[in-house]
């Protein structure tokens, strides 16, 4: 049953003709943007190789809108079920709790994940025209930076279940948008140009909160550093791999405890 929801979640959203329409839409703009990726660039008068610098900006603006498009689907989810009756029917049947809700939530991030890896298997076949070379390296780095989609769309799923839909959706947003802040932050003082121009600032310790925060961010650096084939600098002794794990674990078991306790 629980494969079941996952394939009716996936079938639901894909029935909608904006699904297509949105991704040709992100597809065509990636093409007609794809002179970026040759264009010539000179800073400080020292040319710039653009192909990789580009790619690598286009790879993480698509993961910022992907991020931003599945808070907006989530908060939908048990609102939308709740108001039809959707999700009255699932649970007539021998459906537990537990699968209607993680079917829901992981369906919505297979196809979330699905869609961002479309689109950048699109950056990949415009390097491939350019160099006749395959980055494979791009689609793990995909597959690590949808482990925040999972994050976000747990976070609004749980907070969904006591907050209106849309303040949901904000909430999640803020979190992300912190931790951005925080971590990139961190990343420039901790840059060799400001360690070396201002070394009191760069030195200075964080504070505990920053360490354990969501670490979103990092995980998307991480991406980077996988793409850029160099070395990554985390916060920390704990990856931030396993970081946002632990967050999913937690906001996955509140979720499914205060959905057993609600009435439906």
């Amino acid at each position: 049953m629980f494969i079941k929801i996952i394939l009716f979640t996936i079938i639901d959203q894909i029935r909608v003709k904006s699904f297509y329409l949105l991704l040709a839409i992100s597809i065509s703009l990636l093409f007609v943007m794809r002179g970026c990726f040759s264009a010539d660039y000179v800073i400080n008068g020292q040319h710039v190789e653009s192909l990789g610098h580009v790619s690598r900006i286009f790879f993480q603006v698509i993961v910022m809108g992907m991020l931003l498009m599945v808070s907006m689907i989530s908060m939908k989810i048990f609102s939308r079920d709740q108001n039809d009756g959707s999700v009255h029917m699932f649970l007539s049947r021998p459906v537990k709790r537990w699968e209607y809700s993680l079917g829901r939530i992981a369906g919505t991030w297979i196809l979330s994940s699905g869609f961002m890896f479309i689109l950048h298997l699109t950056i990949i076949l415009i390097i491939w025209l350019h160099t006749n070379e395959m980055p494979v390296r791009y689609l793990g780095a995909s597959i690590i930076c949808s482990v925040n989609l999972l994050f976000i769309i747990v976070a609004v799923c749980l907070f969904s279940l006591f907050l209106p839909d849309f303040v949901s959706a904000m909430l999640s947003i803020g979190i992300l948008c912190i931790g951005f802040v925080s971590d990139g932050g961190y990343k420039v003082f901790s840059s060799e140009i400001l360690t070396t121009l201002a070394p009191s600032i760069a030195d200075s310790s964080l504070a505990p909160w920053r360490v354990f925060y969501p670490k979103l961010f990092m995980v998307q650096a991480y991406a980077d550093s996988i793409i850029n084939q160099s070395n990554f600098m985390g916060i920390g002794s704990i990856h931030p791999l396993v970081n946002i794990s632990m967050f999913i674990a937690l906001l996955i078991m509140l979720t499914l405890f205060i959905f057993y306790k609600k009435e439906i």
